[in-house]
Formats: C-alpha cells, sequence, structure tokens
C-alpha cells in the first residue's frame, strides 16, 4: 500500500510541475513562455506470431508527456513515459544559457542500460539484469525490426520501482573561439534497496579554425564512449553523453579532427587512447574528394596502428536529381568486404523514391524500396523489402500515415497510422494521437 501511495505522491508531484514546464529547445523564444506535447499510441499485436489467422490480440499503449517554462534565458523541462505498468521513465532538465551555459538532466526509471558505441551497439551493462549484457541492442533498433521486439526484450527490466537513475551535469564557455566543456556523470547500478553509486567527468575542448577545420580534443574518466538508455530505450530515453563505468580512474582520451581540406581532399581523423592497456584503441580515418561530379569517399578503422577492425570504400555520383552511391564494407577489416551496397535516391518536389542492395553473408541479397510523399496536412512513408531476390522473398512491409492540423495560437495535433507485415504476417497496427498546447 506505502509503494502505490508514493506512486501516486510522485503521479501528484509531477502533474503539478507539468503545470509550469514545457519541452523547450535551449535558446528557443516562445510567444508564450508555458506550452506541450502530450502524445498517445496503442499498438495492436496478434498473440500468435507468424500465424495468417488472427484470434486473439496483444494491446499495449504508450503515453508521453512533455512540458516545460522558459523564461529570460532559462529553461525548464519535462519528459515523462507512461505505459501499463505506470510511470517507466521520467527526466527533469534545466538549462541556462549566458556567457556560460550551464545543463542539468535528473533521469528516474526502474532500469539502466550502458551500451558501447561499437557498430552492434553492445549492452555494457544493465540493472536489472536478465541475460542483457552483451546483447548487440542495434539489431531491435533497426527499421526493419518491430519496435514491440525492443518492449519485450526489455520488459522483464521494468519491474522496479522509479528511482534515482542518472545526473548529467554540463557547463561549457566560449573563449576566443574555443569552447571548452565539462560534464559529470553519476549513475545509479543498483536497485531501490541498495544504491551503486559511480561517477565519471569528461574534458572537452574544441574549436573551428579560419580554413572550416574542426578540432576537439576529450578526456574521460570514470567514463567511455557510448550512451546508455532507461524505460524501454525509446528515442525520448536515450542519452548520449558517455557511459560510466565501475572505477573512476582515466579511461580515454580522444583527438578528433574533421573537414580539413588540403588540395581538395577532406580529410578527417578520430584517435582514441586506452589509459587502461596504455595503448591506442582506435584510429578511424577517413577522406573524401570530388571529381567532375563524382564523390569518393573511404573509411578505415583499426584497433591500433597495423589492426584494422573496420573497412569501407564508396563512391557517390549525382546525376541531375538522382544520386547514385556504391560502397565496400569489410566490418573485420580485412579487406575481403563481404557486405556491399548501392543505392539510388531522388526526389521530385514533396514525393522521394530510394531504391538500396545490400548483400552480405550468410544474409545474402536485401532489397528494400522506400517512397514517402508529404502534401500538407498529409503524410506517407512506405518501405518495402525483399531478402534474396530483386522482388521474390517478399521479407517486410512497413506502412505510415499521418494527417495533421494546426490550430489557434500554439495548438496543434497529429493523428498517426503504421502497421507492419513481416512475410505474410501482421507484426503489428499502431494508431497514435499527439497534441501540442
Amino acid at each position: 500500500m506505502s509503494n502505490r501511495k508514493s506512486l501516486w505522491v510522485l503521479i501528484g508531484t509531477i502533474a503539478l510541475l507539468h503545470l509550469v514546464t514545457w519541452n523547450l529547445e535551449p535558446g528557443t523564444v516562445l510567444a508564450a513562455p508555458v506550452s506541450g506535447e502530450i502524445a498517445v499510441a496503442i499498438f495492436f499485436e496478434p498473440f500468435s506470431q507468424g500465424q495468417t489467422k488472427i484470434d486473439r490480440i496483444n494491446v499495449d499503449v504508450e503515453t508521453t508527456l512533455q512540458l516545460g517554462l522558459f523564461i529570460s534565458g532559462l529553461a525548464l523541462t519535462s519528459t515523462s513515459v507512461f505505459s501499463f505498468k505506470g510511470i517507466e521513465f521520467q527526466a527533469f532538465e534545466m538549462y541556462a544559457g549566458m556567457a556560460v551555459s550551464f545543463r542539468n538532466l535528473l533521469i528516474f526509471a526502474p532500469n539502466i542500460l550502458e551500451v558501447d558505441d561499437d557498430p552492434f551497439w553492445t549492452i555494457q551493462f544493465a540493472q536489472p539484469d536478465p541475460g542483457l549484457v552483451g546483447v548487440p541492442l542495434r539489431m531491435f533498433i533497426d527499421e526493419l525490426a518491430s519496435p514491440l521486439d525492443l518492449a519485450k526484450l526489455l520488459a522483464p527490466t521494468v519491474d522496479d520501482p522509479l528511482q534515482f537513475r542518472k545526473l548529467i551535469s554540463q557547463m561549457a564557455v566560449n573563449f576566443w573561439g574555443v569552447r571548452f566543456s565539462v560534464t559529470m556523470l553519476i549513475a545509479n547500478f543498483g536497485t531501490a534497496h541498495v544504491p551503486n553509486f559511480q561517477s565519471g567527468l569528461i574534458f572537452e575542448a574544441g574549436g573551428r579554425t579560419l580554413g572550416g577545420a574542426e578540432v576537439i580534443s576529450q578526456i574521460y574518466i570514470g567514463a567511455r564512449q557510448g550512451w546508455e538508455c532507461f524505460g524501454e530505450c525509446k528515442a525520448l530515453e536515450r542519452y548520449f553523453e558517455g557511459r560510466v563505468v565501475p572505477s573512476f580512474e582515466f579511461q580515454e582520451e580522444k583527438l578528433i579532427i574533421r573537414n580539413l581540406t588540403i588540395a581538395g581532399v577532406t580529410f578527417g581523423a578520430e584517435v582514441a587512447f586506452d589509459f587502461t592497456t596504455l595503448e591506442l584503441s582506435q584510429i578511424v580515418l577517413s577522406l573524401r574528394i570530388s571529381v567532375l561530379g563524382v564523390v569518393v569517399q573511404q573509411k578505415i578503422v583499426l584497433n591500433d596502428l597495423a589492426t584494422p577492425s573496420f573497412v569501407s570504400f564508396g563512391w557517390t555520383v549525382q546525376v541531375g536529381e538522382g544520386i547514385f552511391e556504391i560502397e565496400f564494407i569489410d566490418p573485420n577489416g580485412l579487406f575481403q568486404f563481404p557486405a556491399k551496397r548501392l543505392s539510388f535516391f531522388v526526389q521530385w518536389g514533396a514525393i522521394s523514391f530510394k531504391d538500396e542492395l545490400v548483400t552480405q553473408d550468410p544474409m545474402g541479397l536485401l532489397h528494400t524500396i522506400e517512397v514517402t510523399a508529404g502534401f500538407d496536412p498529409f503524410r506517407f512513408r512506405s518501405q518495402t523489402a525483399f531478402l534474396g531476390g530483386l522482388t521474390n522473398g517478399f521479407y517486410n512491409q512497413k506502412v505510415e500515415m499521418s494527417w495533421g492540423m494546426v490550430g489557434p495560437g500554439t495548438w496543434a495535433w497529429l493523428v498517426s497510422i503504421e502497421a507492419q507485415l513481416r512475410r505474410e504476417y501482421l507484426l503489428y497496427v499502431s494508431p497514435s494521437i499527439s497534441v501540442k498546447f
């Protein structure tokens, strides 16, 4: 009973705060200082997957509430995510931008996931952990995946009560064209009854040269490159400031160079040094050159100076309104290129068309066709995927449609519906509505 009373007290506190808060981009000036947005989405999924006959369905409801207040350079924001289990995510953010900018973010959730920034987005830590460590999260966030797959994966982790999980505190100042910032991260890796607080610091200094090149230096103490997510890891529940590690000691130093142009060739480099092993942990080298309308791109990722871990070569050609791209990819860095990608994109006004072919062992050929159209207030998007052939081996069909209207003042609403088929079976249907005020 006490837990239920605590939940209602928390909901009442959030509702009271929502009366004076609004989700606002830092620095945006609004005619009215208080506004907000509420969105409700319902998911209908067949109870038995892989059957053409549907006799029972699963239903899931998701509600997000974003509210905030903006006064004289100070923004206070609140983001809440609700499901059938109650509130699964709550974030409070304060931003003040003057000569020195400050950003403070408090996150409450039943769980926490620490994710590496490798190509697969591998989960490095989870609390609670029903076997999630080592799971490649990207395959559940992929465009062809069902959003319910991710919800099912993380469902066992959202049963715990809401608790403090993360503090992100940032301070930044610009001095003579160089931006200096420090980010403090405090994460709770424990449970509601036995908290375990770990902290990290990220120091960053960077700026642009007169030639347009960007140079950034970063030092990680008690933290590493990566990101974190909470709840069911929806887009609003992901934060990319870095991930905390258990020991507060020097972890990484990173040097980033972008848009360095020499003799018509644009170079980029990212070099990371691992203090725990006293060696280079990652080197990313890229170049881009345009010759007679043909853009040639190359990217190489190395584990150290002599061991490539990822290699890609690509070419982009624009002919009229159409853009052709071809890319050879070796995720293992062996220069054998088991993955190849060929795509074509064209846009005529409000209508766009994209055709992409990807071959990769052992998957074979994946052919996707995407069409989007936007005629106010109507939006449409269709993505069709074939696996194993150009037009045979139908694999996936996703359709999204929306209709929006603008009302008086800051009021606006958007009604959407999306559905996804996998082979001949229905994965889900999801109607949704969002209202801004």
